[in-house]
C-alpha cells in the first residue's frame, strides 16, 4: 500500500511539474481555442446550482448530446460501459445491468445516485439504479457523472457518486419554435426500438417530451456457460412438470430472455413553474444471472416507476432565490419465478423441490424540499435547504405458495402443500404442477413499513480569484435507523494564466440500508432489522490542465468505508480504496482541409479496493483477513476517437480495456485461484447526417471477443458442470457477442 501511495504521488509530481512549465507560456490564449469550452461547460450536479466544470467541487465527466451521436450510443447501458472508474456487468438478470463505481463491489447498483434532471430515480424498495433500455436518449442534452460522496447536497445514498441525466428543454427557444425527432433502431437478436421527442415554446409556456419502447429476444447464452445449458432446463429430474409451464411466449424448457421496456420523460413549464413526469417499466427475463438447475431464465420479471413532481423557482430579491419541489412516487417490483431446489432428503439428491410462484412489492413516497441561494456580495454565496420525505415501503415480497414462512396476501399460512413446505412447493417427480395463485396488486398494510426522512443542510461558496472555497454540512434523520451528519469541504485554486486548476476535496456520505435487506426479500431469510447505514469518507486531489489540443484532468483519492453491507444483509467489515484517474479529451484540426476537427478521449483508471474480510470456503463463513475486494479490474482504459470522413459522414472507434481481475472471495472460483484475464472490447460506429435525418451503423464487440465477467451477488455457482451448482448465482457471466445495430433519426 505504501509503495502504491509513493507511485501515485510521483505521478502527481510529474504532472504538476509539467503544468508549471506550461505556466510560463503566455503567448497563446488557450481560452480562444474551442477546447476551452470543456473547462467552462456548465454543470449543475456538484453543487445543485449552475457552475463551470472548473468551479465544480468534484471530479466529473460530462457526456454531451454530440457524444451520443458520434459514438452511436443506443441506450444508457452503452454510456456506463465507457465511463472511467466504472466496472459493469450485463447479466440481463433481475436487473439488466450491475455496475460498481470506484471499486465498491456490492450486491447491486445501489451506491450510485441515479437522477433525471436532478430527480432521484433509484428504486424505492431496493435503492437500485435500474438501468436497462427503457430510457429515451434522443432528448438527452448531456449526462453529468460525479465521483465521490455528495451527501451534503443530496442527502442519503449519494454514496459513491451521481449519474445525472439532463434532458433538452426549450428555455432558449423563441416564440413558436418547435423541434421534433423520431428515432428507430434495429439490432441483433430481433431487437427493435422506437422513440420520439419534442420540444417547443408558446409565449411563457414551453414543453419537453420523450418516449421510448424497446423489445428484444436477447442473445442465447445456453452454449457459453455450463450452468446455462438447455440440457439442465430440460432435465426431468431437476424440473419435472415445470418444463411444460409457460411464463412468456414459450415453455420453460430452454434458455430464453425476452425483453419489453418502455419509458416516458416529460415536463411542462409555465413561467417559473414546472410539472414533470418520469415513467418507466422494464419487463425482462432472468438472463444469465441464475443457474439453469435452480432458476428459469424464461420467466417474466417486471419493475416500474412513476414520478410526478411540481417545481417552482422564484426570486425573493435580486440576490435571493428559492426553489421549491414536491414529488409523489410509486414503485413496483413483480413477476414470476420458477425454482428448482435440490431435494435434501437421503437418496433423493438427484431430484428437486420445484415451484412456480408470483411475486409482488409496491412502495410509494411523498417528498418535499426547498433549496435557497443567497448572493451576499460578489464573492460570497450561501446555499441552504431542507427535505422531508414520507415513505410507505413493502417489507418482504408478497409470494403466495412459496416456502413456508413467506408472506402471502392470498394463500393461507396453514396451506403447506403436498410436501408440507409451502402451498406451491411440489416435487420434480410429480406428473403435474397444479398450484396457481397471485398476490394482490397492492401489498397489504400488515406487510408495509412507514418511515420519515428529514434533512437540513447549509453551506457556502467563496469565489475570489484565484481561490474558490466550497463548504457545507448536512444533518439527516430517519426514524428507523437514526441520524447522520455529513460534511464537505473543497478548495479550488486557479493559476494566473487560467489554464491550470488544482482542487482539494474532502467529503463524507452515508448509504441507507434498503427495505429489501432490512425486512427480507423472501421468506424473511435475509432480513436484518439491525442494519446500520454504510459510511464513506473520501479525500481527493484533482489537477486540471488546458493545453492547445488537450484537456487533462488527474485525480488521486483515498476512500474509507465502514459498516459495509454484503449480500447476506450484514454490516460486515471495512474497506479502503486507493485510486488514480486520468481523464483526457482532445481535439485536433483535420488533416483534410474543410472538415470538422478530430475529437476523442482517453481515460485511465487505477483502483485498489481492500477489505478486512475474506470468505472461508472450508467453513462457509467470513473471516477477518485483509484481502482485495475482488471483481474490480485494477487497470482500466476507455479510449475513443471520432474521424470525420466528409462533411456528412464520420466514423468513431472506441475500446475498453480491463486488466486481469481477481474474483470476489465468496466466488468458489476464487478458491481455485482462477482470475479473469485481461480483456479489451472494441466498438465501431459510422454515422451519416443530412439536413433532417441521420443514419448510424454500430458494430458492438467488433472483433467478437467471447467475454466472461464476474457473477454478481454471491456468485456462488462454481464451475463443476458434472453436478448441481453450488448456488443460485452464476460465478461467471457471458457477455454479448458481436452485434450490428442500425439507427435512423428524422428531425423536424
Amino acid at each position: 500500500m505504501r509503495e502504491l501511495t509513493i507511485k501515485i504521488y510521483f505521478v502527481l509530481f510529474l504532472f504538476f511539474s509539467f503544468s508549471l512549465q506550461a505556466f510560463e507560456d503566455d503567448e497563446i490564449d488557450l481560452f480562444q481555442l474551442s477546447l476551452s469550452s470543456l473547462m467552462n461547460v456548465k454543470v449543475t450536479t456538484a453543487s445543485g446550482i449552475e457552475e463551470s466544470l472548473t468551479d465544480a467541487p468534484a471530479a466529473m465527466v460530462v457526456i454531451e448530446a454530440n457524444d451520443f451521436k458520434q459514438k452511436g450510443y443506443s441506450n444508457l447501458v452503452d454510456v456506463i460501459a465507457d465511463l472511467p472508474s466504472f466496472d459493469s456487468v450485463v447479466t440481463s438478470g433481475a436487473t439488466h445491468l450491475t455496475f460498481y463505481q470506484r471499486g465498491y463491489r456490492t450486491p447491486a447498483s445501489s451506491r450510485t445516485l441515479f437522477m433525471i434532471n436532478g430527480v432521484v430515480d433509484n428504486h424505492l424498495w431496493t435503492q437500485i439504479a435500474v438501468v436497462s433500455r427503457q430510457y429515451p436518449i434522443s432528448n438527452i442534452a448531456r449526462v453529468e457523472v460525479l465521483y465521490g460522496p455528495a451527501s451534503v447536497r443530496y442527502g442519503p445514498n449519494a454514496f459513491m457518486g451521481i449519474i445525472n441525466i439532463i434532458t433538452k428543454n426549450a428555455n432558449d427557444f423563441t416564440k413558436g419554435q418547435h423541434e421534433f425527432t423520431a428515432r428507430a433502431e434495429l439490432g441483433q437478436w430481433g431487437s427493435k426500438g422506437i422513440e420520439i421527442s419534442a420540444n417547443g415554446r408558446f409565449d411563457d409556456f414551453h414543453y419537453s417530451l420523450s418516449a421510448r419502447q424497446f423489445s428484444s429476444d436477447e442473445e442465447d447464452f445456453s452454449s457459453r456457460w455450463g450452468f446455462l445449458s438447455d440440457d439442465l432446463y430440460q432435465d426431468v429430474s431437476i424440473w419435472g412438470p415445470i418444463r411444460n409451464l409457460k411464463s412468456t411466449k414459450t415453455k420453460m424448457d430452454h434458455y430464453a430472455d425476452p425483453t419489453m421496456d418502455r419509458g416516458v420523460l416529460a415536463d411542462i413549464n409555465y413561467k417559473n413553474w414546472k410539472f414533470g413526469l418520469i415513467h418507466w417499466k422494464v419487463d425482462e427475463g432472468y438472463g444469465a444471472q441464475y443457474t439453469a438447475d435452480r432458476g428459469q431464465a424464461n420467466s417474466s420479471w417486471k419493475q416500474e416507476s412513476n414520478q410526478y413532481y411540481l417545481e417552482h423557482q422564484g426570486k425573493v430579491s435580486d440576490n435571493f432565490s428559492i426553489k421549491s419541489f414536491a414529488l409523489h412516487r410509486d414503485n413496483r417490483v413483480w413477476g414470476d419465478w420458477a425454482e428448482s431446489a435440490p431435494d435434501f432428503r437421503d437418496d433423493m439428491s438427484q431430484h428437486s423441490f420445484v415451484s412456480f410462484t408470483h411475486w409482488n412489492t409496491t412502495s410509494d413516497a411523498f417528498e418535499f424540499k426547498q433549496d435557497s441561494e443567497y448572493q451576499v456580495n460578489n464573492r460570497w454565496k450561501v446555499l441552504s435547504g431542507w427535505r422531508y420525505k414520507k415513505s410507505d415501503i413493502t417489507k418482504a415480497y408478497d409470494i403466495p405458495g412459496y416456502w413456508q414462512g413467506s408472506y402471502s396476501s392470498t394463500t393461507s399460512a396453514t396451506d403447506l402443500g403436498p410436501y408440507g413446505l409451502g402451498a406451491g412447493i411440489f416435487h420434480s417427480s410429480d406428473r403435474e404442477y397444479t398450484f396457481s395463485a397471485y398476490p394482490l396488486n397492492e401489498v397489504p398494510s400488515n406487510n408495509r413499513q412507514k418511515f420519515n426522512d428529514k434533512g437540513l443542510y447549509s453551506g457556502g461558496i467563496y469565489d475570489a480569484f484565484p481561490w474558490v472555497f466550497n463548504f457545507g454540512i448536512r444533518f439527516d434523520d430517519n426514524n428507523i435507523w437514526g441520524s447522520s451528519v455529513s460534511p464537505r469541504l473543497a478548495s479550488i485554486y486557479k493559476l494566473s494564466n487560467k489554464r491550470t486548476v488544482i482542487k482539494l476535496i474532502y467529503g463524507e456520505a452515508f448509504q441507507e440500508p434498503s427495505a429489501e435487506q432490512l425486512y427480507g426479500g423472501w421468506s424473511g431469510r435475509q432480513s436484518n432489522l439491525d442494519l446500520l447505514p454504510e459510511e464513506a469518507q473520501n479525500i481527493e486531489l484533482i489537477l486540471m490542465q488546458q493545453e492547445v489540443h488537450w484537456l487533462h484532468e488527474l485525480s488521486v483519492y483515498i476512500a474509507s468505508y465502514k459498516n459495509v453491507i454484503r449480500e447476506s444483509a450484514m454490516n460486515d467489515g471495512t474497506r479502503n480504496t486507493w485510486g488514480a484517474e486520468y481523464r483526457g479529451r482532445f481535439e485536433y484540426p483535420h488533416f483534410m482541409k474543410g472538415l470538422e476537427t478530430i475529437t476523442g478521449n482517453f481515460y485511465y483508471t487505477y483502483t485498489e479496493p481492500q477489505t478486512n474480510r475474506r470468505y472461508n470456503h472450508e467453513i462457509s463463513e467470513w473471516e477477518s483477513e485483509n484481502a482485495a475486494v475482488g471483481d474490480i479490474a485494477p487497470h482500466k482504459i476507455n479510449a475513443s476517437i471520432y474521424l470525420p470522413i466528409n462533411n456528412k459522414m464520420g466514423m468513431n472507434i472506441k475500446g475498453n480495456y480491463s486488466s486481469a481481475t481477481e474474483l470476489y472471495s465468496r466466488n468458489p472460483l476464487s478458491k481455485q485461484g482462477i482470475k479473469l484475464g485481461s480483456r479489451v472490447i472494441f466498438d465501431l460506429a459510422i454515422n451519416y447526417t443530412s439536413v433532417n435525418y441521420s443514419i448510424n451503423l454500430q458494430v458492438k464487440n467488433l472483433f467478437d471477443h467471447q467475454n466472461m465477467l464476474p457473477g454478481i451477488k454471491a456468485a456462488d455457482s462454481g464451475n463443476d458442470f458434472t453436478q448441481r451448482s453450488k448456488g443460485f448465482n452464476n460465478s461467471l457471466i457471458p457477455q454479448a457477442s458481436r452485434s450490428l445495430w442500425l439507427t435512423l433519426e428524422y428531425y423536424l
